[in-house]
């Protein structure tokens, strides 16, 4: 099936224009997770096998994630958990729906295995969004835990970003297994400034104080909530961001986001968010092995940014990662990559036991 894909799918998808590409997908995706008999199907055709690990309480199949950005308004959770991914993060939500940024704004990097976007948080809005998932992926009848990517809508000022989180926050409280703070997308104008210290500040302690009084009207426990970081940050502001972090009752960190930086001799691409590849993978991995030692393990890291096999998979969860989750690869590499790369790393690692 991956030579199928690889030989015949993806170059047709390739002679595309990369959205164009993605909505069919997307598509097709979306009519087989309305159909429960399909992902029956998909599920006892597509070899699995389970590598359960239980992080912040949320016990997930295996360690191998969907990232943000794929499945952007919740349209095909169940079929990306029946394809074998441990976890699905959707978004990134805004209270509202937007259009994003004028097209093009998605492009391919084949000779790096590489994306570089720059959508903007294009998506249907937290109602749509929320009314879809609780019909077709309601929680406590999920084979895999669900993520939702939360931000800041366009239009709204720095000063007052704390009040979109806190409105898809709130939406999405019972149904969400987890949260993810995105304050780190390079397409957002001036998003990347909530990671200072006088916005990121009171926007965690808000959302904190949310999720604690939440947890009491409802009787039941904090939603763990994961802050989203850039890869193109110096340590000492990493350094902060994990203490505010920790100070904030935040239960995690995932690095990366994708870079506004380029590989050397690479300076002539689209400007954007870069993803996928050797170049996102070695700053990715950095950022991780640092907040990993800062922390002595102790604060939860969700490994994102240039996964194309089991060695970059493993290489993650080595350095600290508890959780890895991917994006680009799904598009080079074919729906059964995220099961074949449970097996490999499951194999893999009986080797060394």
């Amino acid at each position: 099936m991956s030579n199928i894909y690889k030989k015949v799918i993806r170059p047709v998808f390739f002679g595309l224009d990369p959205e164009l590409s993605h909505e069919i997908a997307c598509g097709i995706l979306s009519k087989i997770e309305k159909s429960q008999i399909s992902k029956s199907i998909i599920r006892y055709l597509v070899p699995t096998k389970e590598d359960k690990v239980t992080i912040c309480g949320i016990n997930f199949p295996n360690r191998i994630g969907l990232a943000a950005g794929f499945d952007k308004n919740g349209m095909f959770p169940g079929v990306m958990s029946a394809l074998g991914f441990g976890h699905i993060e959707i978004g990134t939500v805004t209270p509202l729906p937007q259009p994003g940024n004028e097209k093009p704004r998605l492009y391919r990097v084949p000779e790096e295995s590489g994306l570089i976007n720059r959508m903007g948080f294009n998506n249907q809005g937290v109602d749509s969004i929320l009314e879809r998932i609780e019909l077709q992926y309601p929680k406590h009848k999920r084979s895999s835990p669900l993520g939702i990517n939360i931000g800041k809508g366009k239009s709204t000022p720095l000063e007052k970003a704390s009040d979109d989180y806190l409105t898809s926050f709130e939406k999405f409280w019972q149904t969400a297994d987890y949260f993810t703070i995105n304050v780190s997308s390079p397409n957002t104008k001036n998003l990347r400034e909530l990671q200072q210290v006088h916005f990121l500040e009171p926007l965690l302690k808000s959302i904190d104080s949310k999720n604690e009084k939440l947890s009491k009207t409802q009787k039941s426990e904090k939603v763990p909530c994961f802050i989203k970081i850039s890869p193109d940050e110096n340590y000492s502001v990493i350094e902060k961001i994990v203490a505010l972090a920790s100070e904030q009752n935040i239960s995690g960190i995932i690095a990366t986001n994708t870079t506004c930086t380029r590989p050397v001799g690479k300076k002539n691409y689209e400007s954007g968010g870069w993803s996928g590849g050797e170049f996102i993978e070695r700053k990715s991995n950095n950022v991780i092995k640092f907040i990993a030692k800062l922390t002595e393990n102790k604060m939860p890291i969700i490994g994102v940014g240039g996964i194309t096999d089991t060695d970059t998979a493993s290489r993650k969860l080595d350095l600290g990662a508890q959780l890895v989750q991917l994006y680009t690869s799904l598009v080079y590499e074919g729906p059964l990559f995220p099961s074949q790369l449970t097996c490999r790393m499951i194999k893999r690692n009986s080797w060394f036991t």
